[in-house]
């Protein structure tokens, strides 16, 4: 009964790390946040162990996601897809 394919459990080998695509994203603040910010990364960076700005950014806008998806969606993902955004302002705010 012996099989020679190895099953997961059986392979102590784990299997390599895709890489994750990623992507630019541009958007716009003032000044002060940015800088707010910044400061708030330098001097947190280490006890939060953020490898990058780019991470604790990543971190930030991956809180907002998740509040709005309990808030709007039952918890659940929205999903996404490559289409773009409408540009400016919505109307009414």
């Amino acid at each position: 009964m012996g099989h020679s394919a190895s099953t997961p459990s059986e392979d102590s080998t784990p299997a390599p790390k895709i890489p994750k695509k990623r992507t630019t994203v541009t958007f716009y603040l003032t000044d002060a946040m940015r800088n707010r910010a910044r400061a708030a990364y330098r001097q947190t960076s280490f006890d939060e162990r953020d490898t990058s700005w780019s991470e604790m950014i990543n971190k930030a806008l991956l809180a907002e996601v998740q509040r709005r998806e309990r808030a709007y969606n039952g918890g659940r993902a929205f999903v996404g897809n490559d289409e773009p955004l409408t540009p400016g302002r919505p109307i009414g705010f």
